[in-house]
């Protein structure tokens, strides 16, 4: 991934479709393609417009909704303090208005935890989940929480761009770092800067801090799950990632190569690939 690949990523919100919750609030959306519904949620960094950089064939054979969750993006500022719960039900509003009765579901990083939680609210909404790079821990919620709030503080001590300085390192693999060198890495961060602002950023993380991660709970979770993770990805482990899987009735692992927390940026072709088998197989089944 080089400063030409970065500077091409289309980010232009083409489509200005906008559901209104019941609380008032609009989230901007993107329906498209034909086929399985497959309904992609944001982590906290990036919109839903960078999504169509990702999923060029996996549109070509599925229907995709992406979204930009309520503070973020083209959808309306947060009033007030955010929790996940109140994702979840943003969610399933959105679904709602849409007539879209069962999805695939795919969560990427902090995300992860709004797809997990909509599964066990809403269990019978989801025909299968991806947890892309997951954030929740076989163990429980501790490690996440204080990565969380170290975030925070590099973000109180020096903004988003010291935030980015502290999670770059974190999020991308060895050799994009190295490949990509000064250029890529000034690209990404112009990027980064231009999407997000502080208050965004505090809101949607100590958001991510309202939800607990008992591992019981996966164990209800009786739809196909598809757990994604770069070889390089800091927070998830081969090992941590086959104790994650054991704990769901029907789980499988994908290890993608040379990328890290983010392999839809690094390894897109092995990613789309990845989803669209799950997608496949669980309609087989």
């Amino acid at each position: 991934m080089d400063k030409a690949t970065i500077n091409g990523f289309d980010l232009k919100y083409s489509e200005q479709q906008m559901f209104g919750t019941s609380d008032g609030a609009e989230l901007y959306f993107e329906l498209r393609g034909e086929g399985p519904q497959l309904t992609i949620l944001n982590n906290f960094f990036i919109i839903s417009p960078l999504w169509r950089n990702f999923t060029k064939e996996l549109v070509k054979l599925n229907r995709i909704l992406t979204y930009d969750f309520r503070n973020q993006g083209a959808s309306s500022p947060a009033c007030s303090e955010l929790r996940v719960e109140d994702h979840v039900n943003d969610l399933r509003e959105l679904l709602d208005d849409l007539q879209i009765e069962k999805t695939y579901l795919l969560g990427t990083s902090v995300s992860t935890l709004i797809a997990r939680d909509f599964a066990l609210a809403f269990p019978d909404r989801v025909k299968g989940l991806i947890f892309v790079g997951p954030v929740f821990s076989p163990f429980g919620s501790r490690r996440r929480k204080l990565l969380t709030r170290s975030w925070l503080n590099s973000l109180e001590k020096g903004g988003p761009a010291c935030l980015f300085d502290h999670i770059y390192p974190l999020v991308y693999s060895d050799r994009t770092i190295e490949g990509g060198g000064t250029p890529a890495y000034l690209a990404l961060r112009e990027r980064f800067l231009a999407l997000v602002s502080h208050e965004q950023i505090k809101i949607n993380l100590q958001a991510s801090l309202t939800t607990e991660d008992d591992p019981a709970t996966l164990r209800q979770i009786a739809c196909p799950v598809l757990l994604v993770a770069g070889d390089g990805d800091f927070l998830s482990s081969p090992a941590s990632l086959s104790a994650t899987s054991n704990l769901f009735p029907r789980a499988s692992v994908e290890l993608l190569d040379f990328a890290g927390h983010v392999p839809y940026f690094e390894a897109t072709t092995a990613f789309e690939r990845a989803v669209q088998n799950f997608i496949q197989n669980a309609e087989k089944s």
